[in-house]
C-alpha cells in the first residue's frame, strides 16, 4: 500500500520531498489527482512502511501536511480515501 501526502502550497511539497530524500525515505512526486481537491497543484507518494518515519520528519521541520490519502485500485482505476490515524 502506498499513501499520497497532499500540502497547502508548493513550497511545503518540494521542502517535503528534499526531507525525506535527505532521510533516504523514498519518495515520489506526483500531480494532484483532481479528485482530491484543489490544495498544491503536486502531491508526494510514500510507501505505507515509511508514513510514520516521514511524518516524524516533517513535523520537526515544522510543514504541515493537509492531507494524508491511501491509494486504492478497483479494476485498474486508482481511488484516494482520506486517511484516518
Amino acid at each position: 500500500m502506498a499513501y499520497l501526502l497532499t500540502f497547502q502550497n508548493t513550497h511545503y511539497a518540494v521542502h517535503s520531498e528534499k526531507i525525506f530524500i535527505k532521510n533516504n525515505l523514498p519518495v515520489s512526486v506526483m500531480a494532484l489527482p483532481t479528485s482530491l481537491g484543489d490544495f498544491c497543484g503536486i502531491c508526494l507518494r510514500i510507501a505505507a512502511q515509511d508514513l510514520d518515519k516521514g511524518r516524524v520528519y516533517l513535523n520537526k521541520a515544522e510543514i504541515p501536511i493537509e492531507g494524508i490519502f491511501t491509494i486504492e485500485g478497483v479494476n485498474k482505476e486508482r481511488t484516494y480515501k482520506r486517511w484516518i490515524p
